[in-house]
Order: C-alpha cells, then structure tokens, then sequence
C-alpha cells in the first residue's frame, strides 16, 4: 500500500479531517492534502510525527516505500546442500548451489540496504 493511501486510511479510521491531521503537525491543511494525494512527500520529521500521532510503528508507515526482499533462511533450512556441525561450530556444504544462493541473498540485502539509504536521504533532503 503506497504511503498516500496508507495515510489517508488511518485518518479515516480515526475519523479525522485533513484540517484535523494537518492541526496536529503544524502543517497546512493543503500541504497535508499533497501528501495523500501523492504529490509529495512529508519530511523524516513529519513522518515520525504521522506515525506518533496514528499510533502505529514508524517502519510499518515506511513498509511500502521499501522494496520487499526475503531475508529468511526458509531457502536453506533442511536442504540437502549443506550440514550443520554444532559441536564444531562449522557448516559443511556439498554443493555448488548453496554458495550462488548465499552470494545472491547476499546481494538482495546489499541492495535492500541501499534502498534504504536512499529513502532516508530522500526524507533528510525534503526536510
């Protein structure tokens, strides 16, 4: 759900207006208007504030601004391509694959990371 339409729900479901929410933030009621009609963005600040004031998590008001990745380990939990010693403290691996796989993972939180980099940039440079 894109954060304009994830705004507007909670404020709905609070039962306030634009005017209302707008109040609350110090903001006018046409800037926060721009923000749930996406044509743009509220600062970090105001973001924290949003989420302080609809009583939900920071990051599940962001969620939708990042790129979904899989960061389990549900790809390798019982294969056959490697085993786990836990006397040794070691895993033994008998497949190619499985290095490919770690590399690739690797890879998605790399640019999982610099999405959100970017995200927090954005926030910082419209405050």
């Amino acid at each position: 759900m894109s954060l304009e339409t994830k705004i507007r729900r909670l404020r709905e479901q609070k039962g306030w207006s634009q005017m209302d929410v707008a109040h609350q933030l110090d903001v006018s009621q046409s800037a926060y208007n721009k923000w749930e009609a996406g044509q743009a963005k509220p600062t970090l600040p105001h973001l924290q504030k949003l989420a302080e004031i609809f009583e939900i998590d920071f990051m599940d008001l962001v969620q939708a601004q990042m790129p979904n990745v899989d960061l389990s380990n549900n790809k390798f939990e019982n294969s056959p391509c490697f085993v786990i010693d836990a006397n040794n403290n070691t895993i033994h691996y008998d497949s190619p694959d499985l290095i490919n796989k770690i590399l690739e993972n690797q890879q998605q939180m790399a640019r999982l990371m610099e999405s959100q980099s970017k995200l927090i940039e954005s926030f910082l440079k419209k405050g």
